[in-house]
């Protein structure tokens, strides 16, 4: 199901910081008018931006466009260790006040803004370089702490292989194609689908929607399915408290049996055992931080720790 998040204000500024740790982001299908700039460090999983389906790995940086349906989808890690996210949300009104006041230095990252269709994906030496402004924007505070998220925002256009997503790589039919068929199956993936309602959705035939989602996702359109439908079914799990067979059928299993064989192949435990685990009052219990989008169940940011930059990026050194 799409939602539409509602985004607060950092310090009452028209922008909003968020820093926090979680053992895990749990599968939450949104969007929101402002830009969503968000860090993650160790952490593994599928991101999900517009039409684009990506794995990321433990040093990831990418930027959602306005409006634009998203979500990240983790896992605990084996070894234990928890995923510190920073997320930066901005509004491009704000922006533009400022390019035409005080700052009109902030013209050129306008311009750039302006050409972003869903988003885009950052190298990994864009995100070393930024890594010690990330750490004090987590520590400073008024014109310092603004200084910093400038300082970010003047980095990200200098990316030369960063990776715009919805721009490059295909052909502007067959892309078309395959976000239509992307969009249909968000929308719809609790529904009984197959593959022939989404290829004639999209106005091509089975084949070629096969081809795209092969070539360009490394999924087919059932397994994409499955992912969407098992992840949709974690976030019931921890969140509330429905029988598991309700939690099946909510989550597009109409076959209790295929949802706890899919499930096990797909988490490596029963939803049984990923509830008794992973619930939000066994997360309390533990004093682990749940996550609800970027929120703990109060609506306010857990703040990680304090860490160095020398010690960020020796954690992060291969």
């Amino acid at each position: 199901m799409l939602t539409r998040e509602i985004v607060g204000r950092t310090f009452g500024q028209n922008w909003h910081h968020v820093d926090l740790l979680s053992e895990r982001s749990t599968f939450f299908w949104h969007y929101h008018p402002e830009f969503e700039l968000t860090l993650t460090l160790d952490g593994n999983g599928l991101r999900y931006i517009g039409s684009d389906v990506s794995a990321f790995g433990e040093l990831d940086l990418a930027l959602v466009a306005s409006n634009q349906a998203h979500t990240w989808d983790t896992t605990p890690r084996e070894d234990g260790r928890i995923q510190h996210i920073q997320v930066v949300f901005f509004t491009r009104e704000w922006l533009e006040s400022l390019a035409i006041g005080p700052l009109p230095e902030l013209t050129g990252f306008l311009s750039w803004l302006n050409g972003i269709r869903q988003g885009v994906v950052f190298s990994q030496d864009c995100i070393r370089q930024l890594l010690p402004a990330f750490e004090r924007l987590r520590q400073c505070r008024d014109l310092a702490r603004l200084s910093c998220l400038m300082e970010i925002f003047d980095a990200l256009p200098r990316d030369l292989e960063a990776r715009h997503l919805g721009k490059r790589g295909v052909s502007e039919s067959n892309d078309k194609r395959l976000e239509i068929a992307l969009r249909f199956i968000q929308e719809n993936y609790r529904q009984p689908l197959n593959l022939i309602q989404v290829a004639q959705t999209a106005n091509t035939s089975e084949a070629t929607l096969k081809r795209l989602f092969r070539q360009h996702l490394n999924l087919s359109v059932t397994e994409l399915l499955i992912h969407l439908r098992i992840s949709h079914a974690c976030n019931l799990l921890i969140a509330g408290d429905l029988p598991i067979q309700l939690v099946a059928e909510e989550a597009g299993f109409p076959n209790p049996s295929h949802f706890y064989r899919q499930f096990k192949m797909q988490r490596g435990m029963s939803p049984a055992q990923f509830r008794q685990r992973h619930h939000l009052r066994q997360m309390d219990k533990e004093d682990m931080p749940p996550t609800e989008g970027f929120r703990t169940q109060d609506g306010h940011p857990l703040q990680a720790p304090d860490v160095s930059d020398e010690q960020r990026i020796q954690l992060l050194r291969p």
